[in-house]
């Protein structure tokens, strides 16, 4: 059996060996109790369920398969959790991992980073070797958005071990490193081969932003973020506008610090994004460091109501 049927075929539990037995000590009960007439609707549903079941269930799981691949490569990826929800006979009877690959590249795609990572987790185990790579990337880049950023390395590193190039994985490795205080020669070597592989603008992006945290944590000069620099995907938003606060809080402008802060922190709110929360922890160290706690809204910025009734009360 190949490694792609072994995905696809129903799995047999403990429990699917040991009901049929009990059913069959049943009916040899029942014949002798004189209650055949209990026999044969058995025997009828135990050959559908082992011998017709299990094909119509792969039937359906090549068609599911074939049409979310189609909506995923059509950019239609929110349609696919709807067609997902569809296969009432796949979720009874089917193996879960199939779905749950194509829901967790739907879910990435889409930037619901946290459905995706459940879904890519219970997937990449039975996951056939040509599916793996995507799922694999899918799961690094769900890590690194909840902050997990020392798996997000080791799913990244292993990822590229395998041979593949891929310029996003290389910048997620880089970042969740420098997260992680590694900021050495092999996470600069992870950014100069991103940026030599011509990334897309947003991969681009997502370099610069990254050698501006490693300058601010190694006490180098940084470079300004990109004028206009925007993203399409909410995490890369929440970024930006937390990169922003760290060159105006370096600089010496709270106040406008807490101003990107609180934007990172609004950006945020739809998804569990860990720049989002450090965001807020750099707004409440700003309030303790300014005396300002008391006039902070709940998003992070400067009330401007509460610091003239300060003003007033000097």
């Amino acid at each position: 059996m190949s490694e792609k049927e072994n995905y696809e075929k129903v799995r047999i539990s403990t429990g699917g060996i040991i009901a049929p037995l009990i059913t069959l000590a049943l009916l040899i009960v029942f014949w002798r109790l004189g209650q055949k007439w209990i026999v044969a609707p058995v025997i009828f549903f135990l050959l559908f369920y082992y011998l017709l079941l299990p094909k119509i269930v792969r039937a359906r799981a090549k068609k599911f398969h074939r049409e979310a691949l189609q909506l995923l490569a059509t950019g239609k990826s929110a349609a696919v959790p709807e067609l997902a929800r569809k296969q009432l006979l796949l979720q009874l009877f089917g193996p879960t991992g199939p779905i749950d690959a194509k829901l967790g590249l739907a879910y990435s795609q889409i930037g619901d980073h946290e459905q995706a990572l459940n879904c890519l987790l219970n997937a990449i185990p039975g996951a056939p070797t040509h599916e793996r790579p995507a799922l694999q990337a899918a799961l690094t880049k769900a890590l690194f958005v909840s902050g997990d950023l020392a798996r997000a390395e080791a799913e990244g590193r292993a990822l590229l071990r395998s041979g593949l190039e891929l310029p996003e994985i290389m910048v997620l490795v880089a970042r969740s490193r420098v997260g992680l205080n590694k900021v050495d020669a092999d996470t600069f070597d992870y950014l100069d081969r991103a940026e030599s592989s011509s990334p897309s603008d947003d991969v681009q992006l997502m370099i610069d932003l990254t050698r501006i945290e490693a300058a601010l944590a190694t006490g180098r000069k940084p470079r300004d973020v990109p004028d206009g620099a925007d993203s399409t995907q909410r995490f890369m938003r929440v970024w930006i506008h937390l990169v922003r606060g760290f060159l105006r809080e370096k600089r010496g402008d709270a106040e406008a610090a807490a101003r990107s802060y609180a934007k990172a922190v609004r950006e945020g709110k739809e998804e569990r994004c860990w720049f989002a929360n450090v965001a807020h922890g750099r707004i409440e160290h700003i309030g303790r460091m300014t005396g300002a706690t008391d006039e902070l809204k709940s998003d992070g910025e400067i009330d401007p109501a509460m610091r003239r009734k300060k003003k007033k009360r000097r």
